[in-house]
């Protein structure tokens, strides 16, 4: 049936609307939670990644002198021309820090990636997953996908210790919330068959480190998420 539904979702007259779920932005602050802007040079030479307010002009390498971007030099090698990107990293007054992306498709739809080939595509190992409650006011809850991962890594003596990390994400399309990669698709093939339409989806992920039991992290991840959901929905502020 998945394969029948694709077949058809290509084959069919499809509208590409620019519509989608949610909104490119995300707070300079909520809760006690301060964000700043992960911007990145894409000079081939120099490749500096800064948070925003690292720098005079949040505009401008302060290595090179070169144009900052929301994404990294590969990611717009890779990445279709019209997808839309923006990180920020948060911090709170216990001094505990996140990341968080969101990427939105443009016309080519090919702008988002299963997280997990992605991860281990960079060295990470998946010690574990599952789906999360997230309670939102007014509306029943978000699940959230969630990766504990970990990777060795080396510290400034030469010695290899293990860094544990989780990835939190879920995908959002025009009225339509998963956080099932292959229910993603199955969605997208639906809306082009049953409605003869495409509207840009888009990728949220949250990103912290953890410690070796994920249960801290896990209701970290909900209270975080509820805290950050409004400021991304659309028709909230």
């Amino acid at each position: 049936m998945a394969a029948a539904s694709l077949s058809l979702a290509v084959s069919v007259d499809v509208k590409v609307l620019n519509t989608a779920g949610i909104r490119l932005h995300l707070p300079d602050s909520f809760g006690e939670w301060v964000g700043f802007e992960i911007k990145f040079c894409q000079n081939i030479t120099c490749q500096k990644t800064y948070l925003a307010n690292e720098l005079k002009d949040p505009d401008q390498c302060g290595e090179c002198g070169d144009p900052l971007y929301s994404m990294s030099l590969s990611e717009a090698q890779l990445l279709p021309p019209d997808t839309g990107m923006l990180r920020k990293s948060y911090r709170n007054p216990a001094g505990k820090k996140l990341n968080v992306s969101i990427v939105l498709s443009g016309n080519e739809r090919g702008s988002i990636h299963r997280p997990e080939v992605c991860l281990t595509g960079q060295g990470w190992d998946l010690e574990s997953k599952e789906v999360a409650e997230v309670q939102l006011e007014g509306r029943e809850p978000l699940h959230v996908m969630i990766l504990n991962v970990k990777r060795t890594a080396s510290s400034g003596s030469g010695k290899a210790h293990a860094m544990r990390n989780y990835y939190a994400y879920w995908f959002v399309g025009k009225d339509r919330e998963t956080p099932y990669h292959l229910m993603r698709m199955f969605l997208m093939a639906a809306d082009r068959v049953t409605r003869n339409v495409a509207h840009r989806w888009a990728y949220i992920s949250v990103t912290g480190p953890r410690e070796s039991s994920s249960d801290d992290s896990k209701e970290q991840i909900q209270n975080f998420v509820s805290e950050l959901y409004p400021y991304i929905s659309i028709g909230e502020s």
